[in-house]
């Protein structure tokens, strides 16, 4: 019997007894795991961060762009792929100096 397969055993018994004891029957977790079907859903969890970065460029554009590829520098050394993550949201600001400073959020979802 696989790990994964004796997991969603339990968590099938384990539903099982809970339904019970919701519908005023008694049944061990033994007599539920007897019960429970061969095959059970599985259960899957998502995983999410966010990297922050920033950057300087001669127009808005181009420091946003820069904010937003250190950022996704970032993701990919924590392990993400550039394809599971996306720019959330960015905020630009004049140096007066004819310079753009940014900063960039980049949202990373699997």
């Amino acid at each position: 019997m696989s790990r994964s397969f004796s997991l969603r055993l339990r968590v099938t018994a384990v539903a099982l007894t809970a339904s019970a004891c919701v519908l005023g029957g008694t049944v061990s977790a033994a007599q539920a795991a007897q019960t429970a079907p061969a095959r059970a859903e599985s259960v899957t969890a998502t995983e999410m961060a966010k990297f922050m970065g920033s950057g300087t460029g001669a127009s808005m554009g181009s420091a946003i762009e820069s904010a937003a590829n250190v950022a996704y520098v970032y993701a990919q050394a924590a392990g993400w792929q550039r394809s599971q993550c996306y720019l959330l949201g960015s905020e630009v600001r004049s140096t007066g100096t004819g310079w753009f400073t940014a900063v960039a959020q980049v949202f990373c979802q699997r």
